[in-house]
């Protein structure tokens, strides 16, 4: 699952079906621990759910009950909600807007969980940064443990670059070789969220680039066509 937002993401859903791209890398890093903890909360904001669902699956199939949480900025945007029905004992579903089930954030939901007083033995969460930093804000006062899968900017995919750095309890790790689940209570986001809008108006950038050079194609393939129609209409 692919949401268009910059140059690369538009390119791959601009594909038709049959069309391929080069290769792809993976898998990459650790694989997530699965195994029976209790009660888990798996918490997907975005298409942080397509991420989420896996995991979920695996954690049900380990005997765990499995409570879903799932966040989206409005009613087009919530993703797999059959999907994660079917692997949870229980769907929670939020939108900012409030479009489509409850109006509000992930962590509304979980917090209401927390007050009703489940027992909590596992919390992981995927989604945007601010969202994965909310949730670790929220359990860290209770103290329950919680995983987030970080997906900073990665270059090569073998630790040789850096590019996806973290700082974890203040010393450096890769999210391609050692993540990308981590602590969430010992992960720095300030530096997270710094290291991820280094590129922002390089990307922002290329995409306008794209836009521009999308939109002279389409006009020059436009201008061909309506030639075309008037020879054919000369009768030439």
């Amino acid at each position: 699952m692919v949401q268009s937002i910059g140059k690369t993401t538009h390119l791959l859903n601009s594909l038709e079906t049959g069309e391929s791209i080069r290769d792809v890398v993976g898998p990459l890093g650790k694989p997530s621990e699965i195994e029976r903890f209790g009660t888990v909360v798996v918490m997907g904001g975005g298409v942080g759910t397509a991420m989420a669902y896996p995991t979920a699956a695996a954690l049900k199939r380990a005997d765990n009950r499995v409570i879903a949480i799932v966040g989206a900025r409005t009613k087009e945007l919530v993703i797999l909600e059959r999907e994660m029905s079917e692997v949870s004992d229980e769907l929670l579903i939020t939108t900012d807007d409030g479009t489509y089930a409850d109006k509000g954030f992930v962590t509304d939901k979980l917090r209401q969980v927390i007050e009703r007083g489940t027992q909590i033995d596992l919390v992981l969460a995927i989604g945007p940064i601010p969202m994965m930093r909310a949730v670790a804000d929220l359990t860290r006062s209770h103290k329950i443990r919680t995983v987030v899968s970080l997906n900073p900017i990665m270059i090569d995919g073998t630790g040789m670059c850096g590019g996806c750095r973290v700082l974890i309890d203040g010393k450096s790790e890769f999210a391609c070789v050692d993540g990308p689940e981590f602590d969430a209570h010992r992960i720095n986001f300030d530096v997270l969220v710094q290291r991820n809008a280094m590129y922002r108006a390089a990307e922002q950038k290329s995409f306008e680039d794209f836009q521009r050079e999308r939109e002279s194609l389409l006009a020059k393939v436009h201008a061909e066509q309506e030639a075309e129609c008037a020879l054919q209409g000369d009768g030439r």
